[in-house]
């Protein structure tokens, strides 16, 4: 399989990463010169930004200008050879790019062409310039995740970009992949980041229906903010989390921090909710972080720490898990990236190779689609790559 990612940043580089790890052949399209922005961004290793090494690792690079004609028929060439496009400019740049998507059927019909934007391809916001924060503000995911709208911030994860945007994408043209098998057509799959976040709220707005529920209510209604379902501060200022959501996880939970009076008494609401969960932060304030996940792992209350990202990667349970993975890169050395989750009869499949230098692969691919040396030469001198 052959995908062209012409994306920038995140969520294009996530979606096409997953298929390279799968076994896709992954050909990055850039501009000449300074190809995708995100390579410079910091913090780099040596020559180049970690972010990009990780989720480029395995992909080809190719330079093209898009803004001229040999380097549209390159790309058109490139077209007839390909499965999938992956692109990501606002609604409208490629049609004045003269690669709509009647122009890039005519080459090849049985090709997915997946345009990944924040608001998708119609719609008032469909041409407002926005990144993941915004995202989650405009679809009310902030409100939620903050619990009012009155001092909202910022999440600390791109979580849109990742989640609504790249796995929804990733779904989207592995569906349209089948269907171009059956039916010998390909589809323009239009994914909005946008819409991938409205949909995970959808088990929430549907209390909408019933009578009286007009609108979502913040914190998140039981179980989600529930004193048996929260967070909480140990004696040294780390925290742990409680999810004791079933019954014998609450009476294991109270039994543990010797709450003999809440036993009984797992759901409350009003004055009883609130010194429910003083009494269960009062307990938690009484030993330290470690005594609690000692204490925890001989008592199962759905109850486990709040780790740093590195804590959790270093893991025991990750490093026995593979989730993480070492690439040799012959510029930037040895590097550690998180791999792919998805595992396969307990195989996880992952690219090894690095991430490619800026236009690496652009003699051989045009090698390999018939162009002659002298060709090449002429594409060079017209800058088209």
């Amino acid at each position: 399989m052959r995908i062209l990612d012409l994306t920038r940043l995140l969520p294009g580089a996530y979606t096409t990463q997953l298929f390279c790890d799968f076994g896709a052949e992954v050909i990055k399209i850039e501009q000449p010169g300074s190809g995708d922005y995100w390579r410079w961004s910091p913090p780099t290793v040596k020559t180049t930004s970690a972010q990009f090494l990780a989720l480029n690792r395995g992909k080809r690079s190719v330079t093209i200008d898009l803004k001229t004609t040999k380097g549209r028929e390159f790309f058109l060439r490139l077209c007839e050879t390909a499965d999938v496009v992956v692109e990501g400019y606002r609604p409208g740049v490629m049609s004045r790019l003269d690669l709509s998507i009647d122009t890039i059927r005519a080459q090849n019909p049985k090709i997915v062409i997946c345009s990944l934007t924040g608001f998708g391809q119609v719609g008032p916001w469909s041409q407002l310039a926005a990144h993941d924060l915004n995202y989650l503000g405009l679809t009310g995911l902030l409100q939620l995740c903050n619990g009012s709208t009155d001092a909202p911030h910022a999440t600390g994860l791109p979580i849109g970009d990742i989640g609504a945007g790249a796995l929804m994408a990733v779904g989207g043209i592995l569906a349209a992949l089948f269907d171009a098998e059956r039916t010998g057509r390909g589809r323009h799959v239009d994914i909005s980041i946008a819409d991938g976040l409205y949909s995970w709220v959808s088990f929430m707005t549907a209390q909408w229906n019933s009578p009286g529920q007009d609108e979502v209510k913040v914190p998140f209604d039981a179980p989600f903010n529930k004193p048996f379902y929260s967070v909480y501060e140990t004696s040294d200022g780390r925290h742990m989390i409680t999810g004791a959501y079933e019954a014998k996880f609450w009476r294991t939970l109270c039994a543990t921090l010797d709450l003999p009076e809440w036993l009984d008494r797992q759901w409350v609401d009003g004055e009883a909710e609130a010194q429910q969960r003083q009494a269960i932060a009062d307990a938690f304030k009484k030993r330290t972080f470690k005594d609690w996940i000692r204490i925890f792992s001989e008592n199962e209350a759905c109850v486990t720490p709040v780790l740093t990202t590195k804590e959790a990667l270093d893991s025991e349970h990750a490093r026995a898990r593979g989730s993480v993975i070492s690439v040799e890169d012959p510029i930037e050395g040895r590097l550690e990236h998180v791999g792919n989750p998805i595992r396969y009869d307990s195989i996880a499949f992952n690219s090894l190779h690095p991430a490619p230098r800026l236009g690496a692969d652009n003699e051989a691919v045009l090698l390999e689609l018939g162009y002659s040396p002298v060709q090449i030469e002429e594409m060079r001198g017209a800058k088209a790559i």
